[in-house]
C-alpha cells in the first residue's frame, strides 16, 4: 500500500519520504458487498461483527471493555460467517443480526438488552435457506428524536415509519428473494411475523424460497427508507443474475481436461450456458417498491406497489435514505411539548432521498472512477397518495473516493467520507501512529453539493507495519459528534473514532472556541432531552488540549439553555446536567496534568450531590408519617453513617480554612493545591441545590434517630441497631438539633446569590471567584456555631481506644461511603459482601448491587426498600448506566 521516495537534502544527506496510495485492494470489501457492519447504540456501545466468527461484540465507549452477545440455541450445527446484517432498535434494548451460511442455510438471531448494558438475552433465531438470506434491515418504533435549533429552542420530531397497533417495534427485513418480512416483537411473547410482501411484483407468493438459486435474481444490496408521521415505507434493492445449475453444468463440462476436445464442434444453440451467461452479474437498475403497512379490518396489513427501475450501470457501493425533518409547522409545536400545531397542513409534500455511491470498474489499473447520486421522491400530503421520483442529481469524483454515507438529522443532509488517492507516511522517529487519508464532508441534498456552513475535517487511519486501515464502513454517534470507523477485516478490523465536521467559525481561537461549546452544548442538550448517552459529546470536552474554561463554557451555556426553555421545571433536569458535569469531570481527572487534582475533587463534589439526593429518595420511599418502615432499619443505618460521615467531612474542611489566615485566592482553572476558599468542596454551602438536600437528609437522619433512639430492647435486632446508630450520632461531633436550623439558615441566604454565579458553580462543579465573600461568611458561622463539637469531630472514641499515635489532624479523613472505598456499594452506601455480584457504573466507575438481583414484582408486593432499589436498577446515582457484572 506504499511506495518509498528518495531525495537528497542540500548537503547532500540522503533523506527518505515514503508515500502510502490507495488501491483496489482497499475498496474490494465495498464492491464484493463484505463491509464489517456496525451500531453505534444510543447507552454508547459500538456494536461490531466478529472478524472471523459468527458473533457479535460489543464495546461501551469510550473504555476499551469488550462483550459478546451469546449464541442462539440452534435446533442443529450451522456453519456460518461473521454477521453481515447488524440492525439496533431506536429505543436501545433490541438487536437484529444475520449470519449467512457458508456453503448453505443461514440464520437470523434477535436479542433483549436486560438492565446492564452487556446483559443480553436471545429472544428468537430463524434458519433462512440458500437464496433467502436477509440483506438489510431496519426498525419502527414510536420514538421521537429531540433536535435543538440554531437559537437554542428544543423540540420533538414527530415518529418515523409505520407504527404497531400497541406502540411496540416493528422488525423490517429485506431477504434476497425480494421479500419484504414484517416482525413485531415485545417482551411478553416472541416475535411474531405480521406479514411479508413481494418487493418486484404486485402478488405475493404463497411458498418461501426453497434454495434453488440457479438462473434467479438474488437482491445483493438494499436500502429502507422511512418517512415521518407516514405508514409507507420505501425499498431500493440493487440484484444479481446468478447461473442456473444447468448452465453451470454445462460450463464445467466445456472446460473438462479430461475429455477430447473438437474445436470444430459448436456449442448446441439450446444450451442453457450459451443462452445465459451474457445476462449474469449485476444488473444495471435499482428497483423501488412502496410498502404500506397499516391496519384495517379485512385487509391485509402490508400492501406494496412496485414503482419503474432506476438505471444505472455502474458498480453499486452503498445506497441509504434520507427523510427530512417535516417544517415546524407541520411537525412539533415550537413549545417543544411534542404536539402537532394547529397549522398542520394535509397538503404538505412529503420528501425521501436516495443516496446512492457508484464505481466504474472497467479500469482496475487505476483508481475507480465514482459518484454519488441523489434521486429525489415526493409525495403529496394525502396519506393516500403515491410515491414519484421527481429529481436526480449527480456529484463526480476523480481525486477522491467516496468511502461511506451517514444521513446527518442535526446537519440536515449527508455525511460522507472522502479517501484520497495517496499521501505521505509520518517519518520513522515520529511519534505519530496515525495520517491523514481523506476527509469528511457535509453535502447537501438533493444537488451533493459541500455545504459552506459546515467545515471538512480529516480521516485519520491507523499505520501498523507500513500498511493504512482505510474506513470501509461508519457507524454514527448517538448524538451525531463522532463516527466509528471500521477497517477491512483482512486487516484486523480496526475501529477509529473520527471527529465530525462542525459549524464554519473565524480565524482566531476565540472565535473558533466559541462555536466550539455552541455547537457541542446544543448536543448536550438534546442528549440530555432524550436521555441517551453523552459520551460521545464529553469525549470532545475531555481532550487535555482543550482549555477548561472552554470545557466549563460548554457546560454554562447547556445549563443556560435547559433553563430558558424548561418552562420553569428546571428541577427535574438539574440532575441530569449534574450527571453530564460528573462524567466530564471524571473524563478529565483520568488524564495526567496540572489539573487532574482539580478535577479528581470537582468530580468527588458533583457526585456527593447526586448521593445526597439518593438518600434523601431512600428516606422519603420508606417514610411513614412521622415515622420510617423499620423493616429497613440496617439500610438506613448505613445511609444515616454516610450522611453524616459527609457532614463532618464538610465542617473540618470549613474549620481548616477558617483558622488560616487569608491567604489570596484566584478562580481554579489551573493548579490545584490544598483546601482553599475556591475548592469544589464548598460548593455544598452556597448551591442551593446542594444545600437543600443537605437539610433534607439531615432532617431525614434527626427524625430516624428520635424514632429507633425511643425503641425498647425487645429484641437482639433492635437492641443491636439502637447502639449502632447512637454510636454514630452520639460519637460524631455534630448536634443533630441545632444543625438544621443552622443549614436552614444558610440555605435562605444562598437563595439570594446571583442567579449566573450558581448556575456557572454547578457547570464547573465547583464555586467561581465571586461567591468566596459567601463562603467566608458561612465558614465564619460554622467556626462559632453551638451545633458543632471540634473535640469529637476530629478525635473519634475508636482514636482514643487505639492509641493516640493513629491521630492525624492535617487533613481530615474521607468518609468511608465515598468513591475513594471501592467496597462500599455506590448507591446503598453499604458494604459490598465479597464473592457476590455487583454491577459497574459507566459514568462514576462506583459498584452497587441493585442492579444483579433485578426485582420482579409491583409496588404492591415489594417492600419500601425494594420499591426504592427498583429505581436504581437501570441507571446509578449520577444517572450512569450499568454494566459488566463483577465480583467484589
Amino acid at each position: 500500500m506504499h511506495e518509498r521516495n528518495l531525495s537528497l537534502a542540500a548537503k547532500g544527506k540522503a533523506k527518505e519520504s515514503v508515500q502510502w496510495q490507495l488501491g483496489w485492494w482497499d475498496l474490494s470489501h465495498s464492491l464484493e458487498g463484505t463491509k464489517r457492519p456496525a451500531q453505534w447504540s444510543k447507552s454508547s456501545v459500538i456494536y461490531t461483527a466478529h472478524e472471523s466468527e459468527p458473533q457479535v461484540l460489543g464495546r461501551h465507549f469510550p473504555s476499551a471493555q469488550q462483550f459478546y452477545l451469546p449464541n442462539p440455541p440452534l435446533p442443529y450445527p450451522i456453519e456460518a460467517d461473521p454477521p453481515t446484517v447488524l440492525s439496533l432498535c431506536p429505543s436501545d434494548d433490541w438487536l437484529f443480526a444475520y449470519f449467512p451460511g457458508k456453503s448453505g442455510e443461514g440464520f437470523g438471531c434477535i436479542w433483549h438488552k436486560e438492565a446492564q448494558l452487556d446483559d443480553w438475552q436471545v429472544k428468537e433465531c430463524w434458519t433462512y435457506p440458500v437464496g433467502g438470506g436477509i440483506v438489510t434491515a431496519a426498525w419502527s418504533y414510536p420514538h421521537r428524536e429531540w433536535v435543538v435549533t440554531d437559537e437554542g429552542t428544543s423540540m420533538r420530531l414527530p415518529t418515523l415509519g409505520p407504527l404497531a397497533p400497541v406502540g411496540t417495534p416493528l422488525l423490517l427485513l429485506v431477504t434476497e428473494s425480494h421479500q419484504l418480512l414484517v416482525f413485531t416483537v415485545s417482551t411478553q411473547t416472541k416475535p411474531q411475523q405480521l406479514g411479508r410482501t413481494s418487493l418486484l411484483q404486485h402478488f405475493t407468493p404463497d411458498t418461501e424460497p426453497i434454495g434453488k438459486i440457479g438462473g434467479d435474481k438474488i437482491c445483493v444490496k438494499a436500502a429502507i427508507g422511512l418517512c415521518y408521521q407516514d405508514s409507507v415505507i420505501l425499498v431500493a434493492m440493487r440484484s444479481k443474475l446468478l447461473p442456473s445449475q444447468g448452465a453451470a453444468q454445462a460450463l464445467q463440462n466445456a472446460v473438462d481436461l479430461g475429455l477430447s476436445m473438437d474445436l470444430s464442434q459448436s456449442q448446441p444453440v439450446d444450451s442453457p450456458f450459451s443462452h445465459e451467461w451474457e445476462l449474469w452479474g449485476e444488473e444495471p437498475t435499482i428497483s423501488v417498491c412502496e410498502v404500506r403497512i397499516e391496519y384495517k379490518p379485512g385487509i391485509k396489513p402490508v400492501l406494496n406497489r412496485p414503482l419503474p427501475p432506476i438505471y444505472n450501470p455502474g458498480s453499486l457501493v452503498d445506497m441509504v435514505f434520507y427523510c427530512p425533518p417535516p417544517p415546524r409547522s407541520a411537525g412539533p409545536s415550537s413549545s417543544g411539548s411534542g404536539k402537532p400545531d394547529s397549522k398542520t397542513s394535509a397538503s404538505n409534500v412529503r420528501t425521501l432521498h436516495l443516496a446512492a455511491t457508484f464505481f466504474d470498474s472497467d479500469d482496475y489499473t487505476s483508481l475507480p472512477k465514482s459518484e454519488i447520486v441523489s434521486y429525489t421522491f415526493l409525495a403529496p400530503g394525502n396519506p393516500a397518495s403515491y410515491w414519484v421520483l421527481r429529481g436526480e442529481h449527480r456529484r463526480q469524483s476523480h481525486t477522491k473516493v467516496p468511502c461511506f454515507l451517514l444521513p446527518s438529522i442535526s446537519r440536515g443532509g449527508l455525511l460522507a467520507g472522502f479517501l484520497d488517492a495517496g499521501g505521505l507516511l509520518p517519518r520513522r522517529k515520529s511519534k505519530s501512529k496515525e495520517t491523514t487519508t481523506g476527509a469528511i464532508e457535509v453535502l447537501k441534498l438533493p444537488d451533493l453539493s459541500t455545504h459552506e456552513d459546515w467545515e471538512s475535517v480529516p480521516i485519520l487511519s491507523h499505520i501498523q507495519a507500513g500498511t493504512i486501515d482505510v474506513p470501509v464502513s461508519a457507524a454514527l454517534s448517538p448524538n451525531e459528534t463522532l463516527v466509528c470507523g471500521i477497517s477491512s477485516p483482512l486487516l484486523g478490523s480496526h475501529q477509529s473514532i473520527q471527529i465530525l465536521p462542525r459549524r464554519v467559525s473565524g480565524e482566531t481561537s476565540l472565535i473558533l472556541t466559541g462555536h466550539l461549546h455552541e455547537d457541542l452544548s446544543r448536543h448536550l442538550v438534546a442528549a440530555i432531552r432524550a436521555r441517551y448517552s453523552p459520551s460521545d459529546v464529553i469525549h470532545a470536552l475531555a481532550v487535555p488540549t482543550l482549555p477548561t474554561e472552554v470545557t466549563v463554557n460548554t457546560l454554562d451555556k447547556t445549563f443556560t439553555s435547559m433553563e430558558a426553555d424548561s418552562f420553569g421545571l428546571m428541577e427535574i433536569w438539574t440532575g441530569e446536567l449534574l450527571g453530564v458535569a460528573t462524567e466530564v469531570a471524571r473524563m478529565r481527572k483520568l488524564e495526567r496534568g496540572p489539573e487532574q487534582d482539580l478535577c479528581a475533587a470537582r468530580w468527588q463534589t458533583a457526585h456527593e450531590m447526586s448521593s445526597l439526593g439518593a438518600c434523601c429518595s431512600a428516606f422519603d420511599t420508606c417514610r411513614e408519617g412521622d415515622s420510617y418502615d423499620l423493616d429497613a432499619v440496617w439500610q438506613l443505618l448505613g445511609l444515616t453513617g454516610w450522611v453524616i460521615e459527609f457532614v463532618e467531612k464538610l465542617l473540618k474542611e470549613c474549620i481548616f480554612v477558617g483558622e488560616r489566615p487569608d491567604e489570596p485566592t484566584t478562580p481554579s482553572l489551573g493548579g490545584f493545591k490544598g483546601t482553599t476558599l475556591d475548592s469544589p468542596i464548598f460548593l455544598h454551602l452556597v448551591h442551593p441545590y446542594s444545600l437543600s438536600r443537605l437539610h433534607t437528609a439531615m432532617e431525614h437522619v434527626k427524625r430516624f434517630h428520635d424514632q429507633v433512639s425511643k425503641l425498647t430492647a425487645k429484641g437482639e435486632n433492635s437492641h443491636i441497631a439502637k447502639d449502632y446508630l447512637l454510636d454514630i450520632t452520639e460519637g460524631s461531633g455534630i448536634d443533630l438539633q441545632l444543625l438544621g436550623p443552622f443549614l436552614a439558615e444558610i440555605l435562605q441566604e444562598s437563595k439570594t446569590l446571583n442567579a449566573q454565579d450558581l448556575r456557572r458553580s454547578l457547570a464547573s462543579c465547583g464555586p467561581v471567584h465571586s461567591l468566596q465573600p459567601q463562603i467566608r461568611k458561612v465558614i465564619n458561622k460554622v467556626l462559632t456555631s453551638k451545633a458543632i463539637d471540634r473535640a469529637r469531630l476530629f478525635i473519634k472514641p475508636s482514636d482514643l481506644s487505639d492509641g493516640i499515635a493513629r491521630l492525624s489532624l492535617s487533613e481530615p479523613a474521607a468518609p468511608s461511603g465515598t468513591l475513594k472505598d471501592k467496597n462500599v456499594d455506590v448507591v446503598k452506601k453499604s458494604a459490598l459482601w465479597r464473592n457476590k455480584a455487583a454491577s459497574v457504573c459507566t459514568r462514576c466507575g462506583g459498584r452497587s448491587e441493585v442492579a444483579v438481583g433485578v426485582q420482579t414484582g409491583t409496588d404492591k408486593t415489594l417492600s419500601r426498600w425494594q420499591t426504592w432499589e427498583k429505581a436504581w436498577q437501570l441507571r446509578c446515582v449520577c444517572g450512569g448506566l450499568w454494566c459488566s457484572t463483577v465480583y467484589s
